[in-house]
């Protein structure tokens, strides 16, 4: 990443004023169009877009809305198209998963011929977030109300500059976990993060198995093998191959949140590894959380036990910044950038300006741990 990401785009954007251009990312008229379930259709790429300055790429358009206001209608519209057992996640190919991150990595960086190569359900938009502007990549139509037809998630990027934080913070159950999609967007907002990544669908709604290591019983009855739209659990997603090139192409720390209705205390913190070092940034941030009033277990010092094993051992990212051959089966070593943090409903709730205080406390106790630039 470099410091002028943000001023190339808008630089492109003042070049394109006629509107004509204010829809880069519209579908090739010559491919065919692509069902819900047919990832083969988004194998190639689209077309570059010339701009009307005579600059090839696809800039983007300019959302008036706040980040929160697009995530939650994002979300939104996840919850009555993406649900548990909707079979919407589009499964893509290894090749297409992994061109879709380069793309997303590469137009959120600034690369406007990296924009062209997005699917053309994708549009990227530029919004003011705080005192930042952000680019998002997300499946919106024209008018950008929200229109998934893969389901491959939401992805913003801010440009790093001073009183900025190298944090990524990631929601992969945005459904499921209660709340932690807009969690994640406040601690990107308020903390100034680098980078917010949002799965597309419900951890439940595709029957397919992930193929990856561990069982769950959060899709109901006995415990199962995680399921393939469970981006936490499965290596096949976008959602992994975006992390797995942050976690390539950045020193970038990774804030992953979850929630839990087990008998745990309000957060349990931990870097997935199974163990404990005190100065580890896990437990500095542990720290920082329980000093704001929530009660903390820390993994593998007083947990897992009985009615809270909720570790992250096995979540692919996790496993992918340790440093995995392959994060489906292999757990890696070199564990210290990823932090697992489960909560109880409690600490996952939207603060009010009250009590109680909802997620605040994980939000200042992130700008707490980790530096400004």
């Amino acid at each position: 990443m470099t410091s002028s990401r943000i001023s190339l785009v808008m630089l492109a954007l003042a070049a394109c004023s006629d509107p004509s251009q204010e829809e880069p990312l519209a579908p090739d008229a010559s491919r065919p169009d692509a069902s819900v379930h047919d990832a083969s259709a988004f194998d190639s790429a689209p077309r570059d877009a010339q701009t009307s300055d005579g600059a090839i790429g696809c800039p983007p358009a300019r959302d008036g809305r706040s980040l929160d206001q697009l995530v939650r209608a994002i979300v939104s519209n996840m919850m009555t198209s993406a649900g548990a057992g909707s079979n919407a996640l589009m499964v893509p190919s290894a090749a297409a998963r992994d061109a879709f991150a380069d793309s997303v990595v590469g137009a959120l960086s600034g690369d406007l011929r990296k924009a062209c190569k997005l699917p053309p359900s994708y549009r990227i938009v530029a919004l003011r977030d705080g005192a930042d502007d952000v680019l998002v990549a997300a499946e919106l139509d024209p008018s950008g109300a929200p229109a998934p037809k893969t389901f491959w998630g939401t992805y913003a990027a801010r440009s790093p500059a001073t009183g900025t934080r190298a944090i990524v913070l990631e929601a992969p159950h945005p459904l499921f976990d209660t709340n932690t999609a807009y969690e994640a967007r406040a601690v990107f907002s308020e903390a100034r993060g680098d980078w917010f990544l949002m799965a597309g669908a419900h951890r439940c709604a595709n029957a397919e198995s992930a193929g990856c290591d561990g069982t769950t019983s959060a899709c109901g009855g006995s415990s199962a093998p995680y399921r393939v739209s469970d981006t936490a659990h499965a290596t096949k997603t976008p959602f992994f191959a975006v992390h797995l090139a942050l976690s390539t192409k950045t020193d970038d720390a990774f804030i992953q949140l979850h929630g839990n209705a087990q008998a745990c205390p309000d957060a349990l913190v931990s870097d997935s590894s199974g163990r404990y070092s005190d100065v580890s940034t896990s437990a500095r941030l542990a720290a920082a959380i329980e000093a704001r009033g929530p009660s903390v277990g820390r993994c593998g010092l007083d947990y897992p036990k009985a009615g809270c094993n909720l570790c992250g051992t096995d979540n692919v990212e996790a496993r992918a910044t340790a440093g995995a051959s392959d994060a489906c089966t292999d757990k890696g070593s070199m564990f210290g950038r990823f932090v697992h943090i489960e909560q109880l409903p409690s600490l996952r709730q939207v603060p009010d300006g009250g009590a109680p205080k909802g997620y605040q406390p994980v939000v200042d106790a992130v700008k707490a741990t980790f530096a400004v630039r």
